[in-house]
This record gives C-alpha cells, sequence and structure tokens, in this order.
C-alpha cells in the first residue's frame, strides 16, 4: 500500500503520473481518514534519530474494460481526480478536458516502462485546499521488492531535464531494509496507528519503519529496495 503527498506550490493544475508494477488488471485505491499519518512517522522518527536509538474506509477496485477507443473514466477520488492506463498506450484515452498528456511525455515513459506497468494518473481538483494523501494498493512488482515511484518529468522554461533532477523526497517505509538517514524504529516502537485502516486489511507485524531523505540535484531514476516479508504495506512517500 502506498501513500503519497506532495506540496503544491503553483497556481496550476499539474498533473502526476504515477507508474504502477505489476497491475495490468486493476489498481485499487483507498480512503483513509488519517490525514496526520505522516506527521505522525515524522515526529516518531525525529524523537529516535535524537535519542541515537536504533476507520471510516472506501476502497474501489477500477478495471479498465473499455476498448481502446473509449475515453477512460475520470474518478472523483479525495482531493483528486483519477484515471488508471492499465498499459502505455492507454495514456492515449485520458480525457484531454481533464489531463493534458504531450507527446514528449508519452514517449518520456515508453522509453523507461514496459509492458508490466499500469499508470496512475491524477490531478488535484480545483479549490482543493489542506488536501488529503494519495492512497493505493497493488501487487508487488515481479522482482519482490518495493517500488517507489521517483522518476521525475518537469519542464524548466523550455528545457525538460531526463537524465538528472531536483529531488526533495521524504521516503518512510514499513518492514524494509531501506537506509534510514532520518531515524529507524523497531516494532517497539509502533508509530503506524493501524486502526485507521479497515478491518479486513491484513496487518503485518512492524518489524521496522524508516526514514530516508534525498535532496539536491541527483540521478533521476524510481527506487526500488527490499522488504523483510512480502504482503507488507508499501512505502510511505511525502
Amino acid at each position: 500500500m502506498t501513500f503519497y503527498s506532495n506540496a503544491v506550490d503553483t497556481p496550476k493544475q499539474n498533473m502526476m503520473i504515477l507508474p504502477v508494477p505489476n497491475s495490468t488488471n486493476s489498481i485499487e485505491l483507498h480512503t483513509i481518514p488519517y490525514k496526520n499519518m505522516f506527521e505522525d512517522l515524522k515526529k516518531s522518527v525525529k524523537s529516535l534519530y535524537e535519542r541515537d536509538t536504533e476507520s471510516n474506509f472506501m476502497s474501489r477496485s477500477l478495471y479498465a474494460s473499455a476498448a481502446p477507443r473509449d475515453t477512460l473514466e475520470v474518478i472523483s477520488h479525495g482531493s483528486y481526480l483519477v484515471s488508471i492506463a492499465p498499459q502505455l498506450e492507454d495514456l492515449l484515452r485520458l480525457n484531454t478536458s481533464v489531463f493534458q498528456l504531450t507527446p514528449e511525455l508519452f514517449h518520456f515513459f515508453g522509453n523507461h516502462y514496459n509492458r508490466e506497468f499500469s499508470f496512475l494518473c491524477c490531478i488535484l481538483k480545483q479549490g482543493s485546499k489542506g488536501y488529503e494523501p494519495l492512497c493505493y494498493s497493488h501487487p508487488l512488482h515481479s522482482s519482490g521488492k518495493l517500488f517507489v515511484p521517483t522518476l521525475h518529468y518537469h519542464v524548466h522554461g523550455s528545457k525538460v531535464e531526463t537524465e538528472e533532477a531536483d529531488w526533495d523526497h521524504t521516503i518512510y517505509s514499513v518492514n524494509s531494509e531501506e537506509k534510514a538517514n532520518r531515524g529507524y524504529t523497531s516494532n517497539y516502537y509502533n508509530t503506524v496507528d493501524w486502526s485507521h485502516f479497515p478491518e479486513d486489511y491484513r496487518k503485518p507485524k512492524v518489524t521496522s519503519v524508516r526514514c530516508a531523505e534525498i535532496q539536491g540535484h541527483q540521478k533521476n531514476t524510481d527506487i526500488a529496495f527490499t522488504i523483510w516479508l512480502f504482503n507488507h504495506p508499501q512505502s510511505s512517500k511525502e
């Protein structure tokens, strides 16, 4: 399960496209009333670092069963309008009154992702303030690793930089082996409040919560790292 949140500092409605592995058939969106999740994680990891120590719920499965010539459905989900493209070519079926896809962006995804990937296309609703994180789940990548979509595509003036990017990311992960540069918590410090999750959700035994900060001008790439066991939630990303 992946939680995604970002800071918006422009009045423009920017589209966000998140590649999702191993999800040709469906992606499940979740609305979980836990708006302070990142704040809770940040406080806990910060306090651990300083000490130098180691339900209402709604979900909807979206299936793309339409013919290729049909426009993809636009779903109102929390603070976002969302469409799901099961494969790369389905990005051409986006509703152009909501999403603006340039040929350059389409080719960018084609150069980086194979047919194993689907694409979660999101845009903030107009007037959204204090918006909630986007939450979705899907099967693990075929490698068995935790996939975090961090590949950037940003236009700076008339130039598009694709080899390197300016990073400003804080990534929290549960039960992973990711290196943590801001703190680490064991199961003794269980910072995740699972009461916000649905009753039928398989809660894992939390063995670790880690935080990694990535900032500055660095290689433009996605991140994948090893988790302790399969069937654990995907990372939480801010």
